[in-house]
């Protein structure tokens, strides 16, 4: 008589060691996705806060710069504005900003994450206080 050598019982105890040494594949995403459609209909001194919220929702943070001028670039750090970038900005303005990370890696068996690709998205828009225009805006996106 033949035995079979790969019964139930071990193959499932053969799978889960495989598993726990190897480790799985699991994303970790924070934010929300930006829709990059929506960003290209973003048109400076035409589309509204309302517009804005309706198209990304609210914003994960803003920035009330009321009455305080800067330097667009200090504002925003290494997000892609154009060749506007070292105009003054923040004199009765808001800043949206949308963010949005994608982590993708390994969980191996003593539960350590080790990261294998990170995808960012920001996305910047200046917002006039006074009347709910859009007076510029900045689309960054990055793969680590």
């Amino acid at each position: 008589m033949k035995r079979n050598i790969f019964n139930t019982k071990r193959l499932s105890w053969a799978l889960i060691l495989v598993s726990f040494l190897f480790g799985c594949a699991t994303t970790y995403v924070k934010g929300s996705r930006i829709d990059e459609v929506a960003v290209k209909k973003i048109e400076v001194g035409k589309t509204t806060r309302s517009d804005v919220l309706k198209m990304f929702g609210a914003p994960d943070k803003i920035i009330d710069a009321g009455g305080v001028v800067t330097l667009k670039s200090a504002v925003t750090g290494d997000v892609d504005i154009a060749s506007k970038q070292e105009i003054a900005v923040g004199k009765n303005q808001e800043i949206y900003i949308y963010e949005y990370e994608e982590k993708v890696g390994l969980v191996h068996g003593g539960g350590y994450f080790e990261v294998r690709e990170v995808k960012k998205n920001t996305l910047m828009i200046w917002i006039d206080k006074g009347t709910g225009i859009v007076q510029d805006y900045g689309y960054k996106k990055e793969i680590e």
